[in-house]
């Protein structure tokens, strides 16, 4: 049922990005799709930095941006290896023009951390499997060199799980315009 509302979710951003740019004049708007990949690392106990991929799409109209994305990455840690889905919707915000080299921006958003747990200890005879969706708030910076190369620091609070107090992610990816070029 979980995996159900999750695809939900994700088919409801993608529809959030299409209609969205609809509504706007088209001179203004910039379409992207972007591949990143970077680090990962949850604020748990025994987590250890995890590699993170991923796939944006966006689009920016002046300083302001819009962002639905879907990251991938699979951690470990004492006794439990866990895969992670995060769907995430991001606003940013740039002080500098569209068409400065580097791009400067704060980025802020909502996510959902869906992870996919195996639970293995072998002294205590515990094998299980455990699957959970946490809500996240997401804050961070970044800067875009070139309209084609981004990079982005951002931390995300978890306040609904109990394990999980928040993740830090540094990631870089190569935006791939669409539309007109």
């Amino acid at each position: 049922m979980c995996g159900i509302i999750n695809k939900g979710r994700m088919l409801a951003l993608a529809g959030l990005m299409v209609l969205i740019p609809l509504t706007l004049d088209s001179q203004s708007l910039k379409p992207y799709n972007r591949s990143r990949v970077g680090l990962t690392a949850l604020m748990s106990e025994g987590s250890k930095p995890a590699f993170m991929s991923g796939k944006a799409y966006g689009f920016n109209a002046g300083r302001f941006g819009l962002e639905a994305s879907l990251d991938y990455f699979k951690s470990s840690g004492k006794d439990v290896e866990s895969k992670s889905i995060v769907p995430r919707v991001n606003v940013s915000f740039s002080p500098l023009e569209q068409k400065a080299k580097i791009k400067p921006y704060v980025v802020a958003g909502v996510n959902f951390l869906s992870e996919f747990s195996t639970i293995d200890i072998p002294e205590f005879d515990v094998q299980d499997r455990v699957s959970n969706t946490k809500f996240g708030l997401e804050v961070g910076i970044g800067a875009t060199m070139g309209d084609k190369i981004d990079g982005r620091l951002t931390y995300t609070m978890m306040p609904t799980s109990e394990d999980v107090k928040g993740m830090v992610t540094l990631t870089c990816g190569y935006n791939f315009k669409l539309g007109k070029k």
